[in-house]
Formats: structure tokens, sequence, C-alpha cells
């Protein structure tokens, strides 16, 4: 370690050193408020209070009065690293039913169903965007899928490895990488009339070729799995197998992601997940035969 040294000017946006000096500063800002303030007990001698990614914070707790402590103390601390919290007036504290969270909607209901149609809705605008090369007789179909498997379906995938989505859910993104598809490829020639027809599902994914979006989904959802259950003692492990001390709500149970990920795991014949999780190369494996999902079931 060298000489403690000051820094008069500060750092350049898209300095190399920025993101890792910002780090160091804000870890120090969020053990000073954690020493002191008291968040949501998940399991013995564990508690999430304040869940940062760079500079998006999020502080969770188990009443008012300590949110607003724990904000309190978060401002101040952070003034002595020289960090600002920007405050639009006096600060106001209500219940909301939605809010975002490093880009991903999050709701009361935590079933996933108003986050999927978001990120579909943000990828069919980037395919309009983007329609203009999608009908271009210059690119070849190869550059067009290129195009879609790198632009468009990532936008509409984001997050999805935390997803407890539904059968419904599932035929929303079938449905719009259909319509991409027969952007792609068009529609065929009858050899008889010589007229042109729609293509029908079966056709478009014989020229695809290619794990449709739902098998993607589903191999990247079991992928991150295979990380949670390797984090032993870590926080993602503890918050993803606690379990509320809670009364489950009248009616059906909803389905919660580790459903989903037993369930598609089972398909493929994998019976003890977590054990099999500890061992990278092996997990690679099972999720590359997710990938033969085939999409809707």
């Amino acid at each position: 370690m060298s000489e403690e040294f000051s820094v008069e000017n500060g750092l350049r946006q898209g300095d190399a050193l920025s993101p890792m000096l910002f780090n160091i500063a804000l870890q120090y800002v969020v053990r000073a408020v954690i020493e002191f303030n008291t968040g949501i007990k998940i399991q013995e001698n564990t508690e999430a209070t304040i869940m940062a990614y760079a500079d998006d914070i999020m502080i969770v707790t188990e009443s008012e009065a300590n949110l607003k402590k724990t904000t309190a103390d978060l401002i101040e601390k952070s003034k002595d690293m020289g960090l600002v919290i920007n405050e639009i007036g006096q600060m106001r504290f209500e219940r909301v039913e939605t809010f975002k969270y490093l880009g991903v909607g999050l709701d009361t209901t935590n079933g996933g169903h108003n986050e999927v149609q978001r990120r579909i809705t943000a990828a069919n605008r980037c395919f309009r965007m983007l329609r203009t090369l999608f009908k271009s007789r210059i690119l070849s179909k190869k550059s067009k899928i290129t195009m879609y498997k790198v632009l468009v379906r990532p936008i509409a995938l984001y997050a999805c490895k935390v997803w407890p989505s539904t059968k419904i859910d599932e035929k929303k993104l079938v449905i719009f990488e259909r319509k991409v598809l027969r952007q792609i490829f068009g529609p065929k020639m009858k050899e008889e009339s010589k007229e042109f027809e729609r293509r029908t599902n079966d056709d478009l994914y014989e020229l695809y070729n290619q794990p449709d979006i739902v098998t993607v989904m589903k191999s990247k959802r079991i992928g991150w799995a295979g990380h949670v259950w390797r984090a032993e003692g870590k926080i993602i492990n503890k918050i993803t197998s606690w379990k509320l001390n809670k009364k489950r709500p009248l009616g059906r149970p909803r389905q919660r992601w580790s459903d989903r990920v037993y369930q598609d795991l089972r398909l493929i014949g994998v019976d003890n997940p977590e054990e099999m999780a500890k061992d990278r190369e092996r997990w690679e494996e099972v999720v590359v035969a997710a990938k033969g999902l085939n999409g809707l079931y």
C-alpha cells in the first residue's frame, strides 16, 4: 500500500480508475451505515440492509422509521467521502405498487408478467427502429439472424434469469420472435398458383434451425441457478433459500422461480441439481442440454 494522497480534481468520466475508486469509497459508506442500522433478517446472523450495485442503491428495512433513519445515515456518511446523493426538496417516503431497480420492474405481486411484457415492448421498439435493415435485400438472412440475436433478443431477455415465467409469458415471447423471423424469411410462394402465402411456424423454425427464444431463456435461468447454488454461505444463496415466517395466501400458490428451474431440470433428467452445480464443467453440460427443451411444453 502507498502513502495516503489526496485527489484534488476528481476523475474524468471514462477513466479506468473511476469505478474502482468509487467502489472503494462506497464500500466504506455502506459498511459504516450497516454497522448502526438494521434491515430484514434473512437467516441466522444474516441481514439485508443495503443492496448496492455501483451507484444504484436500494435500502431494505422492516419499518418506515428504520428506512428514514438508514437513508439519513447514508446521506451523511456519503458526504464524509465526498459523495453526494441527489435530493429533491423534502424527501417523501410512500408505499408504491411498482418500482425499478437496475432497469428491472418490480411489483408487489412478484409475478413477473408485467416485466415480461415491458421487455417485449422494448424489444419491439428496437425491432421497429431496425426494420429498414431487416427488410433490406442487400443483407443476407444470416446477417439478419445475427442482428436479431445480438441487438433485439438481448433486450427481450434482459434479466430473464430470474423470471418465474408462466406458459402465457413464454407464448408472448415466442409470438414476438415469430414476427421477427417472418420479417427475415418473408413469405413463401406456392408452386402451383405462384402466389405468396404466410409461412407456418414449423417452416420458420426449420429455416431458423436454432434454439427459440424460450429455450434460450430457460438455459440462461438454469445457468443462473447453478451460480446461486454454488454461492453457499453468501447472501444471494441465503435470500434464494429464505422462507418467510408467514402464512401463504388462500388459493393456488403462485409459481416461484425455483419451481420453474426444478421443472425444467426434471425434463432433462437432472434429479440432484444442487450437488451437480458444484462442478462447473458438469453444470455447463446441463446448461447446453437445456437448449434442447424446444421452447413451450
